[in-house]
């Protein structure tokens, strides 16, 4: 299984991020699992929980780790791919767009129940732009990792991640825009 899968797909990423597809995929992150096993933890039919996993399968997020007989029926259990999925919220995807827009209304939400006043679409623009920013780095580390992935292996998934993040704010740092947006994003939330 890989480390870090990197998804650019926006149709897959959409299949990802469906509600009952994506408590599977988080389920299926600590070990594998049987349809029945599932069914029964998500309180859906097998029926369902197969559909779902057939989708993961034909998306190449979710494979059959192994088999057991179980009187006369073979159980198959099944598994992700990788360990860590990164994707990109950012490809250019109109309704991926949009949802990442609308994840950050919700922080502005706080940001106002904390006390903060600000113009909220020039903030929300701000935002967008730094996350856009964030994400374009990210995605090009985490293929940089993918494909170096042997070198990694002794190092945890958290710790993988945690280095994504790492690197992702070096390159930042280094990108005279992203510098310019988070000025920006300084002005505008004071108290």
């Amino acid at each position: 299984m890989s480390k870090v899968k990197v998804i650019t797909d926006p149709e897959v990423i959409k299949l990802m991020l469906e509600d009952t597809r994506r408590k599977i995929l988080a389920l299926l992150r600590n070990r594998e699992m049987t349809i029945s096993q599932l069914s029964e933890i998500l309180g859906k039919t097998p029926q369902t929980v197969y559909h779902h996993i057939e989708k993961l399968k034909e998306a190449g997020l979710v494979e059959v780790k192994r088999t057991e007989m179980k009187g006369n029926l073979v159980e198959k259990y099944y598994g992700r791919t990788a360990d860590a999925f990164y994707i990109n919220l950012y490809l250019g995807d109109e309704e991926l767009r949009y949802f990442a827009r609308s994840k950050l209304k919700t922080k502005l939400d706080i940001f106002k129940a904390l006390g903060y006043e600000f113009d909220e679409g020039e903030l929300l623009n701000v935002m967008d732009e730094l996350l856009k920013k964030e994400h374009e780095f990210k995605t090009e580390i985490s293929e940089e990792i993918e494909a170096n992935e042997e070198r990694l292996k002794e190092f945890s998934n958290e710790d993988i991640i945690h280095a994504i993040d790492w690197l992702a704010m070096a390159r930042m740092g280094r990108d005279e825009e992203s510098l310019e947006l988070l000025k920006k994003l300084g002005e505008l939330l004071k108290k």
